[in-house]
């Protein structure tokens, strides 16, 4: 197992991947932290990587940098290891994923479009649990009244990453609803 420090400005993202038979499969990513700790986060949850940073091959640091910036970049999603999953939270991302860029969904929308339409809580789970953030972008999902709702990453990176795909949020801090996906 390997981990790759993605540089993005004055920022680090965390890239933690496995050669499976051949095949680069990430196993997660890590949000920028402030407080320099991303290297002992990723010790501590994958005890066996490798001693020293790695890149994962394809170019997907650089796609997922270029993707944090808010530049359009599409990913082979078989790259992402799925197996520590449950069904739901796999039809849940792999949904999210689908999300264009420049648009948002709300929680209840995105329950309703996995065929769970009471599941709005059950759906915010599951990508509160995401672990290819970024790459699947649950910061695209947001609460039914417009306002952002949650991200592991902090309200204020939720925000940004939205604005730089064009999706601003008013100074009540919603987006706008012509925005949001129906369905």
């Amino acid at each position: 197992m390997y981990y790759e420090m993605i540089r993005v400005r004055n920022e680090e993202i965390g890239l933690v991947w496995d050669d499976d038979a051949g095949r680069a499969r990430i196993r997660k990513i890590y949000l920028p932290v402030a407080d320099k700790t991303l290297r002992k986060k990723i010790v501590v949850d994958f005890p066996d990587v490798a001693s020293r940073p790695k890149r994962m091959p394809g170019g997907i640091g650089k796609k997922i940098a270029s993707r944090y910036l808010g530049r359009p970049v599409s990913f082979d999603v078989s790259a992402l290891d799925w197996s520590n999953l449950s069904v739901f939270a796999r039809k849940v991302l792999k949904k999210t994923y689908g999300i264009s860029r420049g648009r948002v969904m709300t929680y209840s929308g995105l329950a309703a479009a996995v065929g769970s339409p009471k599941a709005a809580r059950a759906v915010g789970t599951a990508l509160a649990n995401n672990p290819f953030p970024i790459v699947i972008p649950c910061h695209r999902v947001i609460r039914a009244n417009g306002a952002l709702g949650q991200f592991g990453g902090g309200v204020s990176m939720k925000k940004s990453l939205l604005e730089r795909e064009g999706v601003p949020a008013g100074s009540d801090g919603a987006v706008r609803q012509k925005d949001i996906l129906r369905r």
